[in-house]
């Protein structure tokens, strides 16, 4: 009766070892597959002892009963910039998000769930000539608000008709300006980024985007260059932080460790067999 206890026991770890396994394999398998995707940042899978549960005044020691996995913690590394000259591709160099928020007449953009943050700088302007994310979600700026840029610009003396927009620049504090005609320069909006005391509560979303959390703390407002945020460098983008040969490394590993979690499973099932046909 003991033996077939301890049988059981033994079954228990090795099954939390081949889920910790498996739940690894998972997240390093998508670490792989956004290597690509620009401002994505990879996770490390995080795990804990199980120990067998004692009475409070007991003096024996705990008992190891195998591991379970935890939240995976995102790793916030700065990922490396390539040059695309786009004037309207932009990488963070340092700390802090760019905010998104809802699509265009759906919210405020006040409320916690109404925004998003990201690394992923990739922007455009819509045919109202707000700036967007390839999703069509608006960047936000000053006060939390969508960042409009006129395709119109004032009427010129000479013929009385408007100038056309020509040109679009952001400097490295998030200043936006732009040229109508050739050589009318206006200041037509301000980036700010978000910061947070604990990026790593942040929860992903998937598409390199977050949603703040309790563990996350509100987000601190604020220009590119101001307190410990970073600055805006345009004409680049910051690609994912994932390290592909890293990540090879790791899931031979993980997988070496499932198949010897299996192996070990097998022969259990295999005892048990032979000493059930007694």
């Amino acid at each position: 009766m003991a033996y077939y206890l301890l049988l059981s026991v033994m079954f228990s770890i090795i099954r939390t070892g081949l889920d910790a396994a498996n739940r690894d394999l998972a997240v390093i398998s998508n670490n792989i597959a956004n290597a690509g995707t620009n401002g994505f940042k990879k996770s490390e899978a995080q795990f804990e002892d199980l120990y067998h549960s004692q009475h409070n005044n007991s003096t024996e020691k705990a008992t190891g009963m195998g591991v379970k996995t935890i939240k995976p913690r995102q790793s916030f590394s700065q990922g490396s910039l390539q040059a695309t000259n786009g004037s309207l591709d932009l990488a963070i160099m340092g700390e802090g998000f760019f905010v998104l928020g809802q699509p265009l007449g759906r919210g405020l953009n006040t409320a916690p769930e109404e925004r998003a943050f990201t690394r992923d700088g990739s922007f455009q302007l819509d045919r109202e000539g707000n700036l967007v994310n390839t999703d069509g979600l608006p960047l936000l700026g000053i006060g939390q608000t969508p960042i409009n840029i006129p395709f119109l610009g004032a009427v010129t003396e000479e013929n009385g008709n408007p100038e056309l927009l020509t040109e679009i620049s952001v400097d490295s504090e998030g200043a936006i300006s732009a040229t109508y005609g050739l050589d009318t320069i206006v200041e037509v909006g301000q980036i700010e980024l978000a910061d947070f005391v604990n990026e790593h509560g942040l929860k992903n979303i998937g598409n390199a985007r977050f949603n703040e959390t309790p563990e996350s703390g509100v987000p601190t407002f604020g220009a590119p260059k101001e307190r410990t945020i970073g600055k805006i460098q345009a004409g680049f983008l910051e690609k994912s932080n994932t390290d592909i040969t890293d990540e090879i490394i790791l899931m031979l590993r993980t997988q070496q460790a499932f198949n010897g979690c299996g192996k070990m499973l097998q022969s259990e099932i295999d005892v048990t067999k032979k000493l059930s046909a007694r």
